[in-house]
């Protein structure tokens, strides 16, 4: 029997209280449901907020390109790409020659050596103008044909030493720099829609190359630093500061990239004791662009910093929920023939990955694995 609300008055006693306890029952329910629903709201925030740490955690952790993983043994958790598990656009063969952020640099294995950049996550291709476009490459391949030498393939897989980009490559204002030729130290870039690289004026040999601060940047052998001004009709490197800490330095010379955005450069020294034993250490220096000036960086203490020749070199959060659990803070992960770890305070450094034969290794690091 249904009772309105008005009725309740005209009720006896007997059913009023049973009216009350009909209502009171009602409340319960309705209490123990909230609770439940409360409950569960928190086991789901919970859950997501578990997932998202664990996204972010796989986040901070660069990829490592290993050309030949079943060569080498690896003592850490890195998560590999290699060409193994890769797919290129049509049948073409082609050489993965270093990588810029999260695209490797392709060159088809035949003529007119066209050049890509390839997202391995996405599968994004970018095309760049073909290696055929240079001058240097043509005379390779008309002494080839003259005298049959066995070793020019091999020139010109490894004709281009490394390549940068700013920004996001599907920005259309995109631009890719480049360290070229067959002993490296010149410079060539392109833009959207380029059918031939446009070479940089530069009168000493470059060794490395970075994009920082919305600026490219260029290290010749010595330590001299060029801010690379990259117009179409006057391209040039501009040498920025007449003295630097490390010029002359004959240690090998990288640029890096902060967590917070500076220009680092990052020297690799050797120091022998007194029975000839050779141990490795790094010393770091961070550009201030307002005074041209550098500062010693101290330590590492929070981040870890990622080096190799052909790719990306970048410091990020390290030691924390951001390092996925094996990264360690204040070390410096190296590829020079096999992966290192350097440990900033007891400067000791540990193998990660050795290489049984001559194995091509960089770091890859993806966008996302730059945010804080």
């Amino acid at each position: 029997m249904l009772i309105a609300p008005g009725d309740v008055r005209s009720l006896d006693g007997s059913s009023r209280e049973t009216v009350s306890v009909v209502v009171l029952v009602l409340v319960v329910v309705v209490v123990m449901m909230a609770v439940v629903i409360a409950n569960v709201n928190a086991i789901v925030t919970s859950s997501f907020m578990n997932c998202a740490i664990f996204l972010l955690i796989r986040k901070f952790v660069p990829f490592l390109f290993v050309s030949h993983p079943s060569s080498a043994q690896c003592s850490d958790g890195f998560r590999i790409i290699s060409p193994e598990n890769m797919v290129f656009s049509g049948n073409y063969q082609r050489w993965i020659c270093g990588s810029t952020g999260e695209y490797l640099l392709t060159v088809n294995v035949s003529f007119p050596f066209e050049v890509n950049l390839q997202n391995p996550f996405t599968n994004t291709v970018v095309s760049l103008p073909p290696l055929a476009s240079f001058e240097d490459i043509q005379r390779l391949l008309q002494f080839q044909a003259i005298s049959q030498h066995s070793g020019t393939l091999t020139l010109i897989k490894n004709f281009i030493k490394k390549a940068v980009s700013s920004t996001s490559l599907l920005d259309p204002d995109w631009v890719v720099l480049i360290i070229h030729d067959t002993d490296g130290g010149k410079l060539a870039f392109c833009r959207r829609g380029d059918k031939r690289w446009t070479g940089v004026e530069s009168d000493h040999h470059v060794d490395d190359i970075a994009f920082c601060s919305g600026v490219f940047f260029a290290m010749d052998r010595v330590g001299r630093i060029y801010q690379c001004e990259l117009s179409p009709n006057d391209p040039k490197a501009i040498p920025i500061c007449n003295s630097s800490p490390f010029k002359y330095d004959p240690c090998k010379k990288y640029f890096a990239e902060s967590d917070y955005g500076k220009l680092w450069v990052v020297l690799q020294k050797l120091d022998v004791s007194d029975d000839y034993d050779f141990t490795t250490y790094f010393e770091i220096y961070e550009y201030n662009s307002e005074t041209r000036e550098w500062t010693m960086v101290r330590s590492l203490r929070g981040k870890a910093l990622f080096l190799s020749p052909q790719g990306r070199c970048v410091a990020v959060s390290a030691g924390g929920t951001g390092s996925g659990g094996f990264i360690k803070d204040n070390s410096v992960y190296f590829i020079d023939g096999s992966l290192s770890v350097f440990e900033w305070e007891s400067k000791q450094t540990k193998k990660l990955y050795e290489s049984r034969f001559c194995n091509c290794m960089f770091w890859v690091t993806p966008a996302d694995v730059l945010q804080k």
